[in-house]
């Protein structure tokens, strides 16, 4: 019934106020509410290695990305993750990494999403090894 009400209350809106600017809106919205991804922030790089920063609120992911090298991985600040690989085997993988360790995932070729799915901020610097 809930639904209904809802559905009645936008098409009278939509009616009003002209609809399709008001639909392009509410769509933007609903888009923007449900997931935000975060790039990671070069930091550092020299002709050996690349420095990146991440950091994800909770709720946030990065988008899909391929690891093309091995990297090292430091943890600022943990929080629970889950690891979204692309194909078959598309659950993920839930991991919490320890505030201040150090380890190095097996990425390189990899195709995947991080989605920060604890109640704390995670935040990492990761070193690509070129």
């Amino acid at each position: 019934m809930k639904q209904f009400v809802l559905g009645a209350s936008v098409s009278a809106l939509v009616s009003i106020l002209g609809g399709t600017p008001l639909l392009t809106e509410l769509f933007r919205a609903s888009q923007s509410l449900a997931q935000t991804t975060v790039e990671p922030v070069l930091v550092f790089e020299n002709e050996r290695i690349k420095a990146w920063s991440l950091t994800l609120e909770p709720g946030e992911s990065t988008p899909q990305h391929t690891h093309y090298l091995d990297e090292i991985v430091v943890c600022l600040e943990s929080s629970k993750l889950r690891l979204t690989t692309s194909g078959p085997d598309s659950d993920g993988q839930s991991v919490q990494p320890k505030n201040g360790e150090v380890f190095m995932p097996k990425v390189k070729g990899v195709t995947h999403v991080l989605t920060n799915t604890g109640a704390t901020r995670y935040k990492q610097i990761s070193i690509e090894l070129k």
